[in-house]
């Protein structure tokens, strides 16, 4: 009996010292706006243990007597480390995961570190054009990347652009670049110095993540031919993680021609025709019964002299504006974007418009660990 009291007396000081030693503590995590951030990753540094938070953000962690550091991360999220400091109750705030796409660029066939890159690629963020008053998004790339030119050919709105790529290089009669969205090209046009139509005029500016510009064999390779002329890899936004996003841009604005050249009217223009022909030797004959020989003004119905303003028929006031929302979000299996956006540009001469209207659908869902789901769904009228 004696044996059996002091062995039972040991466990029970044993048990007493394991909870002394370990403690388990709470907490919430939430974002910049206080949201609830579910499927945070937050574990022990240096050790095992671990759990994620719930969906109302919360979460429960049993501490090893050593823990000194816990480190919350997340898809899509800046990773934090807290020191323990014998607390029981941790409130974080975690902030999106800014990427430097300076550092990490697409270069046809995957992502690769800047440092390793060995071919000619000029890389444009979406963010830098998608705020400019722009009819498509490529005339917003003019002066942003070193090797490329973005002209366009006349005033017309929605006209094709001129893009060069160090030059004109041709294999197939054409000098514009090869364009691939999300990984697939698109159709351009296949002769002629332009394109035969706007493809790039149909996307939102908006929905645009990156823009890489592919200008040497080395980073072409992978398209052959087609890439002769250069190749413009457009990268589309999807869901980053966490609840729901909405965001709105939108802009007004107005075009209108300045320093116009002050024409003659009716009666200034005859008056100075004739003068030419007094100068001539052969001045005007308005007299009655004989031949009428010069120029001479119009009256109408209201006996006042017919006189066109023709600024007034060939330039207006153009108003022009554009709006785009877009709802995204991602959870642990399941990533979204979708989309929408409105644009009416007037030129400042007559007749000359431009209407878009985009929508834009992205969805991926992840089944298990080996089998990934997805796809992209575009329209455009314009």
């Amino acid at each position: 009996m004696r044996k059996l009291f002091f062995l039972v007396l040991g466990l029970v000081l044993f048990a007493g010292q394991v909870l002394a030693q370990s403690r388990t503590v709470t907490g919430k995590v939430t974002d910049a706006n206080g949201s609830p951030v579910p499927n945070v990753s937050v574990t022990v540094k240096g050790s095992t243990a671990g759990t994620t938070t719930s969906s109302d953000g919360t979460f429960s962690l049993s501490l090893p007597a050593d823990a000194k550091t816990l480190v919350f991360s997340g898809v899509g999220l800046a990773s934090i480390e807290v020191a323990t400091n014998n607390r029981t109750i941790f409130d974080v705030t975690m902030g999106q995961e800014d990427r430097n796409l300076q550092e990490v660029v697409v270069v046809g066939y995957g992502t690769q570190r800047k440092k390793d890159l060995t071919g000619s690629v000029a890389s444009v963020k979406g963010s830098s054009i998608s705020n400019l008053p722009v009819q498509s998004f490529e005339q917003g790339l003019s002066g942003r990347a070193a090797g490329l030119s973005v002209t366009m050919p006349n005033g017309a709105l929605n006209t094709p652009p001129v893009i060069r790529v160090r030059g004109v290089n041709s294999i197939s009669l054409s000098s514009f670049p090869l364009v691939v969205i999300d990984g697939v090209p698109a159709f351009t046009g296949n002769f002629g110095g332009t394109a035969s139509n706007n493809v790039l005029g149909d996307i939102n500016p908006n929905d645009i993540e990156s823009v890489e510009v592919l200008k040497d064999a080395a980073a072409t390779a992978i398209y052959g031919s087609r890439a002769g002329a250069g190749v413009l890899l457009i990268t589309t936004k999807k869901g980053r993680q966490g609840r729901a996003r909405v965001n709105y841009d939108g802009w007004v604005g107005w075009t209108s021609p300045f320093n116009l050249i002050e024409v003659l009217n009716a009666q200034e223009y005859t008056d100075l025709k004739n003068e030419g022909l007094t100068n001539a030797g052969t001045p005007p004959v308005p007299a009655p019964g004989t031949p009428a020989r010069g120029f001479f003004t119009q009256t109408g119905p209201d006996g006042k002299i017919v006189d066109t303003r023709w600024y007034d028929f060939i330039y207006q006031t153009g108003l022009s504006q554009s709006h785009s929302v877009n709802v995204s979000g991602a959870t642990d299996r399941t990533q979204y974007y979708v989309s929408a956006g409105y644009t009416d540009q007037e030129g400042m001469i007559k007749k000359n418009d431009f209407k878009r209207l985009t929508t834009r659908l992205t969805l991926e869902q992840k089944v298990n660990s080996w089998i990934t789901f997805g796809g992209s769904l575009n329209y455009t009228n314009s």
